[in-house]
């Protein structure tokens, strides 16, 4: 019995209250630091998961416009493929029209010139037979027996009749000239026009598309790490010491206001007394 009621003594119960203070502070400490880690563990997983995801959409959309952009890269190629031909074919257009328009021309200059020199023959023809007629004339005179003044004559008559027409003829010369000219640059102003008619043709200019770029990784953003751990701190050991110490206060008799020496004294005194039992 008396060993029994020794642990009821304020000493002990003090040990009792300082082991007891602190294994619930470390249990509390231990819970408190397995808590903080287990949500630091849970938010680093969301925040990885939550990364992973984003860069699996980046990289999702980036082939979606991958494809969209290599669809009109093709696309732009083939208009500019057709704006060239396009071009080459009004080229091909123009130089056969010019050509065309030249040949018109030389054959109008060929057939201009030809009926100026064929005008120009006739003349020529025509004002020569009169000296031939005169010449004609003049025989038929001396053949008839007449000469002197009737041959005379005649070839004045002639001479004055082939002076009028070259006269004429000069004239008709220069307005026969002025309207082959005339016509010349009437052809000339045909031939260009007709190789104007036909304009070059300027490719429209097409942009190609900005190609898109590849998604920078998504940045993951880690909670930080709790500085807490299971371990007891020296606040934690003075708080269990303070609980500890107002326990041995409160279990203390009235009558010992002495202090720790009169409780060792009845301490050793039982355990004397023990030992003689």
């Amino acid at each position: 019995m008396q060993a029994l009621s020794s642990l009821f003594t304020p000493k002990a119960g003090g040990i009792i209250n300082f082991g007891m203070n602190i294994m619930g502070a470390a249990a509390r400490k231990s819970a408190t630091a397995i808590e903080s880690w287990r949500k630091w563990e849970a938010d680093s997983i969301r925040a990885i998961r939550q990364s992973t995801a984003t860069n699996k959409a980046n990289y999702r959309a980036y082939q979606v416009d991958m494809t969209n952009w290599l669809s009109k890269s093709k696309y732009t190629a083939e208009l500019r493929q057709y704006e060239n031909q396009l071009a080459t074919d009004r080229a091909k257009l123009k130089t056969e029209t010019s050509i065309n328009a030249m040949e018109a021309l030389g054959k109008k200059y060929a057939d201009l010139d030809a009926r100026y020199y064929e005008e120009e023959a006739s003349d020529t023809i025509k004002l020569e037979s009169l000296r031939t007629k005169a010449i004609a004339d003049g025989v038929k005179v001396i053949a008839s027996g007449q000469a002197g003044r009737s041959v005379e004559r005649i070839s004045n008559t002639y001479h004055q009749q082939w002076l009028q027409n070259a006269s004429n003829r000069q004239i008709t010369r220069n307005f026969r000239i002025g309207d082959k000219l005339s016509a010349m640059r009437a052809a000339n102003a045909d031939a260009m026009n007709k190789t104007n008619s036909v304009t070059l043709y300027n490719p429209r200019p097409y942009n190609d598309p900005v190609q898109p770029l590849a998604p920078m990784p998504a940045e993951t953003y880690l909670p930080k790490q709790p500085k807490v751990s299971g371990g007891l701190s020296l606040v934690d050991v003075a708080g269990a010491a303070v609980g500890a110490y107002n326990t041995y206060m409160e279990m203390r008799p009235p009558d010992m206001g002495g202090g720790g020496g009169n409780e060792s004294q009845d301490e050793s005194g039982g355990d004397e007394g023990g030992g003689e039992e």
